[in-house]
């Protein structure tokens, strides 16, 4: 299995949470807290942040573009294949394809015009061996002479998880308080970029997260054991299972669906086994279960499929203050980042 953080850094990039400390990332959620509730006066006056995509965005392009102006600085989004070149960042290859720019070039490149670049670019989803790499992002972080934020990549979206922990503290989880982090039936195999990094993240805060999926979709045992092995370190844990039963105590119920690593890049195999699974889906009655918990998910979400519009549009939803905290959490990380450099 690939590593799966730590990878090749110039400078001080942020491509995972699991590379910074739990004090570090406390001290950065509560500059976000101050900066929601308008205590936070510094500023990025004459800073640029360029943004690749390779993928599609809602909350993550406008919260950057619209931080990066709040603060005073310019955001530039730049689409791959949709108003600049495709991009090829495997070495070694003969540029005959499609891909009409190396990532060698692009990125120094764009370095020289930017303060900081932010990437998004999912897993490919046909080999977990390659996309365990996270190849893009690790191209981005080992060419730019800039730093490099993780916008979700195949591994990791730490600005997710920022947001999330930005969203425990406003409910008050206090540690070893119980979050149960659950797959739910979607139509089409999803990244585990979001699962991973609330897993971490729940685990780095010291809460007792439990992950409740079909045996099918286990999350990978990396991923798990770097989980297990930060909680242990901050007193919290890390549990997962298939009985609904698990949902009993819990604080927060976080929703995601996810693909699974048994059928990684076979269509017809995943759909076989999603299939078996459509009542997988947060609901009322899987509410009642639990101890007045918060519902949570990243967005976009599938209403009816995902979670019940019963649940989705009751008090215990708090989907959208933790998809606005993507704005605060993002500011404060721009500031660590720009404001001394």
């Amino acid at each position: 299995m690939a590593k799966l953080s730590n990878m090749e850094n110039k400078m001080d990039h942020f491509l995972s949470t699991t590379d910074w400390s739990p004090e570090e990332i406390e001290s950065l959620l509560q500059t976000a807290a101050a900066i929601k509730a308008g205590k936070n006066t510094a500023n990025l006056a004459g800073k640029v942040m360029g943004m690749v995509f390779l993928n599609p965005s809602l909350r993550t392009r406008t919260s950057f573009e619209a931080g990066m102006y709040q603060l005073g600085g310019h955001a530039i989004n730049l689409s791959v294949g949709a108003g600049m070149w495709k991009l090829e960042a495997k070495e070694g290859v003969v540029m005959d394809g499609e891909a009409a720019e190396h990532v060698k070039e692009a990125v120094p490149v764009l370095s020289r015009y930017v303060d900081v670049l932010g990437v998004r670019a999912f897993a490919e989803g046909f080999d977990w061996t390659e996309d365990s790499k996270d190849p893009v992002l690790s191209s981005f972080a080992k060419y730019s002479e800039v730093p490099v934020i993780n916008m979700e990549s195949a591994i990791w979206h730490p600005c997710q998880a920022l947001a999330d922990g930005l969203t425990w503290n406003e409910a008050h989880l206090k540690k070893n308080d119980k979050i149960v982090l659950t797959w739910a039936y979607h139509p089409r195999a999803l990244p585990m970029a979001v699962p991973n990094s609330v897993l971490v993240m729940a685990a780095a805060r010291g809460l007792d997260v439990t992950v409740l999926r079909p045996n099918e979709f286990a999350l990978d045992g990396e991923v798990m054991e770097k989980a297990a092995s930060i909680a242990k370190a901050t007193g919290g844990s890390v549990d997962e299972t298939d009985n609904l039963e698990a949902l009993r105590g819990a604080k927060i119920v976080y929703a995601k669906s996810w693909g699974s690593l048994k059928a990684y890049g076979n269509k017809e195999g995943e759909a076989a086994l999603r299939a078996q699974y459509p009542h997988w889906q947060v609901t009322e009655e899987w509410m009642q279960q639990t101890a007045d918990a918060k519902f949570m998910h990243c967005l976009p979400v599938r209403r009816n499929v995902v979670v019940s519009d019963g649940v989705l549009d009751s008090n215990a939803s708090i989907v959208q203050d933790q998809a606005e905290n993507r704005l605060h959490a993002q500011k404060a990380l721009l500031l660590k980042l720009l404001a001394q450099k």
